[in-house]
C-alpha cells in the first residue's frame, strides 16, 4: 500500500484501525467459545440432580465481548442458575475431593484459543 498526503494516510490508517476492531472482537469471541467448548465435556456430571435445574454442564455460558476495561474480553463460565455452586466440585468440600476441571479446561484450552486468536488477527486474510 502506498499512501501519498496527509488526508490519505489518515484514512489508511481509520480503515486499519476499523478493521482491527473487527476482527479483535471476532478473534476474541471465538476463542471464548473455544474454551467453552473444553469446558462443557470437562464438567462433570452427577447422576443425582437435587436443584431440578440440570447439570452443571449444561449451564456453561460465553457473554458478548465486552471493552469495558480498555481491552476485549468475554466472560465464560457458568450462568446464574448454577455458577454459584461451580466452586464446589472443582475445589472440593470436607466430603468431597477437588476436581479441578475448570484449571484442566484452561489448560487444554490455551493452544487452540490462541490459534483461534492468531487466525482472526493475521492481517491480509
Amino acid at each position: 500500500m502506498s499512501v501519498e498526503g496527509e488526508a490519505e494516510l489518515l484514512l489508511a490508517v481509520d480503515n486499519l484501525t476499523k478493521g482491527y476492531d473487527r476482527r479483535a472482537r471476532k478473534a476474541v469471541k471465538e476463542g471464548g467459545q473455544v474454551f467453552a467448548d473444553i469446558l462443557k465435556p470437562n464438567t462433570p456430571v452427577s447422576n443425582e440432580d437435587k436443584t431440578g435445574k440440570g447439570p452443571l454442564a449444561e449451564h456453561v455460558t460465553v457473554t458478548g465481548v465486552s471493552v469495558q476495561t480498555g481491552g476485549y474480553e468475554v466472560q465464560v463460565g457458568y450462568d446464574n442458575v448454577k455458577g454459584r455452586i461451580a466452586h464446589f466440585p472443582n475445589a472440593g468440600t470436607s466430603k468431597q475431593d477437588p476436581q479441578h476441571f475448570i484449571e484442566k479446561s484452561q489448560q487444554e484450552a490455551r493452544g487452540p484459543v490462541l490459534e483461534a486468536f492468531v487466525k482472526n488477527l493475521k492481517v491480509g486474510d
